[in-house]
């Protein structure tokens, strides 16, 4: 099945292979966005940027979101990535924390609550992450967040980049891809694992 359909600044649900998706476009914006079922995975072609996700898929506690992603070239200096912890998606004061990758090879990781955006981690440069060679070509990242009792841990292709403070973070809530503007991407597996068995005792 093809699906494809055009957002004009609110958001709209079609039938993902038999699963609802909404595409949340950034507030303000005209432009059209692109999200085709196209196995395996999904492609995403943006003109703003947008966040893509199924309003069923949710977790909390401990979890894992794990996301394998072919950049495409012609890319902008977007960032593209997991969203998770997402709370009030469809209304103006949406909020979620944001896991992103950029086409030069830099993380970051921003705290947003409405059009209020909180840098937690600044775009930092890491050889974790497969920059675009600029080519033809696509550039393969595996991106993958653990949340933990009491942290955040980020990696990317096997690789360890960072370890936040959970703290008082949203993380518990909606999950989904979060997509900047001008960017053209394929995503081939999206997963998330529940971890049940007890965390270790805080010392």
């Amino acid at each position: 099945m093809r699906v494809a359909f055009l957002l004009i600044a609110f958001p709209l649900t079609v039938a993902a292979q038999g699963t609802p998706w909404t595409v949340r476009p950034d507030p303000g914006s005209r432009d059209s966005v692109s999200h085709v079922t196209m196995p395996p995975g999904w492609h995403i072609t943006t003109g703003p940027g947008a966040l893509v996700y199924d309003a069923a898929n949710t977790a909390s506690g401990r979890y894992s979101l794990g996301l394998e992603v072919h950049l495409f070239p012609k890319a902008s200096s977007e960032g593209y990535g997991i969203f998770l912890g997402g709370r009030g998606l469809e209304g103006p004061d949406a909020s979620y924390v944001a896991v992103l990758m950029r086409r030069d090879g830099a993380l970051q990781v921003a705290r947003v609550n409405g059009t209020q955006r909180t840098p937690l981690l600044d775009w930092t440069p890491t050889t974790a992450i497969k920059p675009h060679p600029g080519t033809d070509d696509t550039a393969l990242n595996l991106l993958a967040v653990r949340v933990d009792a009491d942290s955040l841990r980020i990696d990317a292709n096997g690789a360890r980049i960072a370890a936040l403070s959970r703290g008082d973070l949203p993380v518990d809530g909606t999950f989904g891809i979060r997509v900047g503007a001008g960017i053209n991407l394929h995503v081939t597996n999206y997963d998330v694992t529940r971890r049940l068995a007890p965390a270790p005792r805080r010392r």
